[in-house]
């Protein structure tokens, strides 16, 4: 009788593993961010990456946007084109020719994507001041990227003052080697990043140097995994793999919510039925748990002391080539929406920002929250709001303004 029981148990047991593994499997066809054990090791589309290293690679930066180069992209305003100058900054429209006294560093917000050349808040600000202001942004770069990348444009691109603008989000940017760990398919993402010790910043460079690396990129996955802090902290606590029922089950909020919205969506697109109202519900949920590790972050003091150590580095480098520093935070929708329902996550920090001399700190977020059009200022409809709209910029390049000319 016992042994019928075992095997009736057994045969439960192994059809419902199989049926969580049809399930898993499909969903992570249409989905990249429910990853299993296939996941440690990802092979990497040699087209794709052939298209990266011509087009994007970088091999101190990891990648960059390429002198000479151009792309268009889509918003709910339509589609917009980006343009890249001989010297690797975005066109400026009208304000080429000009003489440069300002020039700007970051990550997509200041490279301000979705948007065409003459629509950028460096644009609107060098209308304000009658100057070229040179874009140097990239997207999905931290600022550790952002400060390499100002130490060597710099000596060849010289201005009155710098200003680093990025994401709250750049605290988890700067724990990444590989975003692949944290930006789940981001396989091409490697990247330096710093940590402290003895109370000064050590640089950690880029694996991946020279870009043939990439076809045996396994061999420094040790070293990436060592320095890589989401790799323990939240990709090996995300992977499903055998019992599926177990690991699915484990992490429900996440894993159930995700695999239930992406059939649902699958379902209704093989009945022919709309499935727009619904497609972005997937992505929403990632995005939450995003803005819940920034929140983590900047309350976790090691990462907190990172971030200003690499400020004030930006600060230090400021003063010994005699030019301004200014840095603003340039939020997200959903970091504004969350801040005015809830609590300003990033505050604590930014009091801590105010205290570096010599650093002319903009904090455009109390005004932005003020806003009755929020969703105005961004240029996609659902909760995470892509990136500034055209007029979302004629603001930001209006605050930065106003603050320049009266900056105590």
């Amino acid at each position: 009788m016992l042994e019928i029981v075992l095997v009736y148990a057994v045969l439960i047991f192994c059809t419902i593993e199989l049926l969580f593994w049809i399930v898993v499997r499909f969903t992570t066809s249409r989905f990249k961010w429910l990853i299993t054990n296939q996941d440690e090791i990802p092979n990497l589309s040699k087209e794709g990456l052939e298209k990266f290293i011509q087009t994007g690679y970088d091999q101190e930066l990891g990648w960059v946007r390429k002198p000479n180069t151009s792309h268009t992209e889509n918003g709910k305003y339509g589609v917009t084109e980006w343009n890249i100058n001989s010297r690797g900054a975005r066109v400026n429209p009208d304000y080429e020719e000009l003489e440069s006294s300002i020039s700007c560093y970051g990550d997509s917000f200041t490279f301000s994507r979705q948007v065409n050349d003459n629509e950028t808040w460096e644009h609107y600000l060098s209308e304000l001041l009658d100057t070229n202001v040179l874009n140097f942004g990239v997207g999905n770069h931290g600022i550790d990227q952002t400060l390499l990348r100002l130490k060597r444009e710099y000596p060849k691109n010289k201005t009155k003052m710098v200003i680093i603008g990025v994401v709250p989000e750049t605290i988890s940017r700067i724990l990444s080697v590989w975003k692949h760990y944290f930006e789940y398919g981001n396989t091409f993402g490697f990247k330096p990043r710093f940590k402290v010790e003895n109370g000064n910043l050590i640089l950690i460079r880029n694996p991946i140097n020279p870009s043939d690396k990439f076809f045996e990129y396994e061999k420094c996955l040790d070293e990436v995994r060592k320095n890589d802090f989401f790799y323990d902290n939240k990709f090996k606590k995300e992977i499903i793999k055998f019992p599926f029922s177990y690991t699915v089950l484990k992490n429900t909020k996440r894993n159930l919510k995700l695999i239930y919205w992406v059939l649902l969506i699958e379902i209704k697109k093989y009945f022919g039925k709309d499935a727009s109202k619904i497609d972005w519900n997937p992505m929403e949920i990632i995005m939450r748990i995003n803005l819940l590790w920034r929140i983590k972050l900047y309350n976790d003091p090691e990462s907190t002391l990172l971030l200003k150590k690499i400020i004030e580095d930006f600060v230090d480098y400021s003063k010994k080539n005699d030019f301004k520093a200014v840095f603003v935070f340039l939020p997200q929708k959903d970091d504004l929406k969350f801040i005015k329902f809830h609590f300003h996550y990033y505050e604590k920090f930014l009091k801590e920002v105010d205290k570096i001399k010599g650093l002319l700190h903009i904090n455009i977020t109390p005004q932005l929250i003020k806003l009755e059009n929020i969703d105005d200022m961004y240029s996609d409809n659902n909760e995470y709001g892509g990136h500034f709209s055209k007029e979302g910029n004629k603001k930001i390049a209006t605050l930065i303004y106003e603050k320049l000319q009266n900056p105590i």
